[in-house]
């Protein structure tokens, strides 16, 4: 018996599959890290980036403990935007890229505005040099 494409999408919805699959590390640092700091990273990229085919690379434990790496997510248009660094507070769960301009100019909130401030002090303390 063949199920509906309907009926096959609400399946997966209810096992509890989602777009995680979709997102791929795309120079197999995942192994560095561990297929558990990988998937919790995949998990935050997914929930805050709304990207399922987000491309996620350099992947590394910092300093500190968090995790660095970069993002490359696509625009409105479809196109891939260029990696942007992030860093990932595994035990939060919490995961920021680092902001550009516009985001520094006018943040959406008091909110997005904290949460810039938390990514910037963990990247320093995670992921430059020295």
């Amino acid at each position: 018996m063949r199920l509906p494409k309907t009926a096959l999408a609400a399946l997966l919805v209810l096992s509890g599959a989602s777009g995680v699959g979709a997102q791929s590390v795309v120079d197999g640092s995942d192994a560095g890290v561990g297929a558990e700091a990988a998937r919790t990273a995949l998990i935050l990229i997914e929930k805050q980036m709304r990207d399922p085919e987000a491309r996620i690379a350099a992947l590394r434990i910092g300093r500190a403990g968090a995790l660095c790496g970069t993002v490359d997510v696509r625009n409105r248009m479809g196109a891939y935007t260029g990696p942007r660094p992030f860093v990932a507070d595994l035990s939060e769960p919490f995961l920021g890229r680092l902001p550009e301009g516009p985001e520094l100019r006018s943040p959406g909130s008091m909110a997005a505005f904290r949460a810039m401030e938390r990514a910037k002090a963990l990247f320093e303390a995670n992921c430059t040099a020295g």
